[in-house]
């Protein structure tokens, strides 16, 4: 990329944040499409990201896509030596048992790292989703480690890595296109978390953070019948951070604000 193609994407995201945003645009990876306009924003979007505890929705479409709506009803057993840290969930259902709705809701709204572990286990494995990404036509997210190991991914460490146009692709083609039947599509969306945005906007999807000051979400935001598939990360590289939610969510507004403008 030369100099002046690396500017003008600089400056499209700071479009997209504001002048006045407290983020540093090099720290920033997004991925954007407005489905009904064609209209599209990237930056650094091929620059690798961890996967954190995304890979449970990735799990998920898996599960229906193969097992159907019925995958949801199956029981899963946690026992002890499944329970691993950062689990908020599964920790008080040790020698117990979990239904798959619940280990889904566990890991996509909180993040809990056994009930990912177990969703991936139930998908046939880490290389086994891994491969589930191929076919759908993501070429760069690995599975590597369980959680929460693979939520601690150094900016160097190419393991348990995605990118925002990665995941993008993967969950655009489970949540919006021919993977899965229609009315499986919308238990699959079902599953993930809706949040209401300005500007009328909904986004469903999910969001998980990790160390070096890590946070990444994909989904897709929804107006009328307007439809943007979306993933941004967040990523200031401090060991000792904790990525927050927070921090991505100007650059998805800005993103939704920025697509609704005329260019």
């Amino acid at each position: 990329m030369d100099v002046s193609r690396r500017s003008a994407v600089t400056l499209g995201l700071l479009g997209v944040l504001g002048r006045g945003a407290e983020l540093d645009p090099g720290e920033v990876s997004l991925s954007a499409t407005d489905l009904l306009t064609g209209r599209r924003l990237e930056h650094r979007g091929e620059r690798p990201c961890p996967v954190l505890t995304l890979s449970a929705g990735l799990a998920l479409g898996k599960l229906l896509r193969f097992r159907g709506p019925a995958a949801l009803t199956r029981v899963v057993p946690v026992a002890r030596r499944h329970v691993v840290r950062s689990s908020p969930v599964s920790s008080w259902h040790r020698e117990g048992e979990l239904p798959v709705t619940v280990l889904a809701d566990a890991a996509l709204r909180r993040g809990d790292a056994t009930a990912t572990n177990l969703l991936v286990r139930q998908a046939g494995g880490r290389a086994a989703l891994t491969a589930f990404c191929r076919g759908l036509g993501d070429e760069r997210t690995r599975l590597d480690r369980a959680a929460p190991d693979c939520c601690d991914v150094a900016p160097w460490d190419p393991r348990d890595t995605t990118t925002v146009t990665a995941l993008a692709t993967g969950h655009g083609v489970l949540l919006l296109g021919a993977a899965l039947p229609l009315g499986t599509r919308a238990v699959l969306a079902a599953l993930f978390p809706a949040t209401r945005l300005p500007g009328g906007w909904t986004f469903t999807g999910s969001t998980a953070t990790g160390r070096f000051g890590t946070a990444v979400t994909v989904g897709t935001a929804q107006r009328g019948r307007r439809r943007v598939l979306l993933a941004a990360a967040v990523r200031s590289g401090q060991p000792g951070t904790r990525g927050s939610a927070r921090t991505l969510a100007p650059v998805v507004t800005g993103a939704l604000a920025a697509l609704d403008r005329r260019w």
